[in-house]
């Protein structure tokens, strides 16, 4: 999306239904959604860089092709959480590099 063909309305929605709606080509940036419903929503090729998710409920939420270089995830409940095929360079839980934690599980469990 070029920001300068773009129009500039800015829009303040309060108390509307909007199940159902579609949103191409646009911009959101330094939007605010609060006390807001998502549920089902589907976000493809999205650019969502420095997205702040304060008191979210990503429960049974999917993500495919992500990318979360250098996200910071902070008093959450990973409970369940299952993570396949991903690159694992340089993550940490608790300050410990998960690749340190992997290579000592294969090594105690006789792993290849």
């Amino acid at each position: 999306m070029s920001e300068g063909a773009a129009g500039r309305d800015k829009l303040d929605i309060d108390n509307m239904f909007l199940c159902g709606s579609r949103f191409s080509r646009v911009s959101l940036k330094d939007s605010v959604f609060q006390d807001s419903d998502l549920m089902g929503a589907l976000f493809d090729n999205v650019n969502a860089n420095e997205l702040t998710l304060r008191n979210a409920n990503l429960s049974n939420a999917r993500f495919h092709d992500v990318n979360l270089t250098e996200v910071h995830i902070e008093n959450a409940d990973l409970s369940g959480l299952a993570i396949t095929n991903a690159k694992l360079t340089d993550m940490t839980i608790n300050g410990i590099k998960v690749t340190d934690l992997i290579a000592l599980w294969d090594q105690t469990h006789g792993a290849d």
